[in-house]
């Protein structure tokens, strides 16, 4: 009599413990949502989702730092437009005091409220700051912000010196008769200095607000496409676990009747005389 291995009920264990695997995958997937959990799902595919994953986060970054950089812009607009109102009142301030009318009394009324009215313009200039970063600089001329994803997509914001000395308007004394006409002049300076570097960061912030538009619309296909490359089909995967489930269960009821065989042919053999 010869002895063998049972062939038929080892080749369905090779294809339970076969089955047994893609189940796993399947389950795995549909807990994780991924479909590309580690390198051995497919080699082919992940350095090009690492690739997309690295592309996005960039520019998911340089989107919060537009939006960071815009909102410290419109902080330092908001006080700007209160500088231009104080700067109005001035105006209209210099040029009543220039009034031939007046006698000295006036004028230093007129000169106490000018005075209150610097006192705020350089308060503001050097109290208006976004995390840290103050409006008005005297040794700080710019600074860059990236924009983008590449090294050298970044914008230069503009910083001046906003104080008083820095605007032009320190020295108006609407008591000295001397200063009437260079009181007036100092101001109109004053006024051209301010829309002027409104006028600056108004541009940037337009620029800003295109290159943050044109970043979103550029990470839609990006992120479509490692969707498609790293998220599981989870209807797809759910079948795939139906599907596999059935065979491994399947495979366990064959192997229990397959290891009977060798013992049925024993029976089979004892019986015969």
């Amino acid at each position: 009599m010869r002895l063998s291995h049972n062939m038929f009920s080892m080749k369905i264990y090779e294809n339970y413990k076969s089955t047994l695997v893609e189940n796993s995958k399947a389950v795995n997937n549909i807990g994780s949502g991924k479909k590309l959990n580690s390198a051995k799902d497919n080699p082919n595919k992940i350095a090009q989702s690492e690739n997309l994953k690295i592309n996005l986060k960039s520019r998911d970054a340089a989107s919060q730092n537009i939006q960071d950089t815009n909102s410290m812009l419109q902080t330092f607009d908001g006080a700007l437009q209160e500088m231009n109102n104080d700067v109005a009142r001035l105006k209209q301030l210099t040029v009543s005091a220039a009034n031939g009318t007046n006698i000295d009394e006036d004028k230093a009324v007129i000169q106490k409220e000018i005075d209150n009215i610097k006192n705020n313009l350089d308060y503001l200039a050097k109290n208006t700051s976004f995390n840290g970063i103050s409006m008005s600089s005297t040794t700080i001329t710019s600074k860059k912000s990236t924009i983008g994803a590449l090294s050298n997509e970044n914008i230069d914001i503009p910083f001046f010196d906003l104080s008083n000395v820095g605007i032009g308007v320190d020295g108006i004394d609407v008591t000295d008769p001397s200063k009437l006409n260079s009181n007036i002049d100092a101001v109109d300076k004053a006024n051209v200095t301010i829309s002027m570097i409104r006028s600056k960061y108004g541009a940037i912030q337009s620029r800003l607000s295109d290159t943050y538009d044109e970043l979103d619309e550029m990470n839609q296909p990006l992120y479509k496409a490692q969707s498609s490359i790293e998220d599981a089909d989870i209807a797809e995967e759910s079948l795939e676990n139906s599907r596999t489930k059935i065979l491994y269960e399947s495979a366990l009821s064959l192997m229990v009747q397959s290891n009977k065989l060798p013992q049925n042919a024993l029976n089979v053999l004892s019986s015969v005389r």
